[in-house]
């Protein structure tokens, strides 16, 4: 089994007078099990990476979550639920969203790869904290 799990999913950019279509690709990586890479690509370019804790994706399934750069809520209403991730960096932001559904098979993924409370087990932080710590 694969210690990656790269998922591309199809994103809206909600700011948009019509939603904007975006591809979202999110990269979960074993060897690192607190974070969540997502590349945001429109029209074949790249055009940000975002880095965040894949526990703001895995509880923003079910309620909203998070502050500041990046929240994440879910929406059950119309025919098709979603998942939205706000992004800011202060001078910039934007709300982009996912079917709900290839959200919950992503976060199924995640958790396969590294269960919660197991994460420990995949990274060593005080070892990581010691590295950067002057002696």
């Amino acid at each position: 089994m694969s210690s990656t799990e790269r998922r591309v999913l199809a994103l809206r950019w909600e700011a948009a007078p019509d939603p904007v279509p975006l591809r979202g690709v999110f990269t979960y990586r074993a060897g690192r099990p607190y974070e969540l890479a997502l590349d945001f690509e429109g029209s074949g370019v790249h055009l940000a990476r975002w880095v965040f804790s894949r526990e703001l994706l895995l509880d923003g399934q079910s309620c909203a979550t998070g502050g500041g750069d990046i929240q994440v809520w879910p929406r059950w209403a119309g025919t098709e639920p979603r998942v939205f991730l706000a992004f800011s960096n202060g001078a910039q932001s934007c709300v982009v969203s996912a079917r709900a559904k290839d959200v919950r098979e992503l976060c199924r993924r995640m958790t396969e790869l590294v269960p919660r409370g197991q994460e420990q087990r995949h990274y060593d932080l005080d070892a990581e904290l010691r590295s950067l710590l002057p002696r």
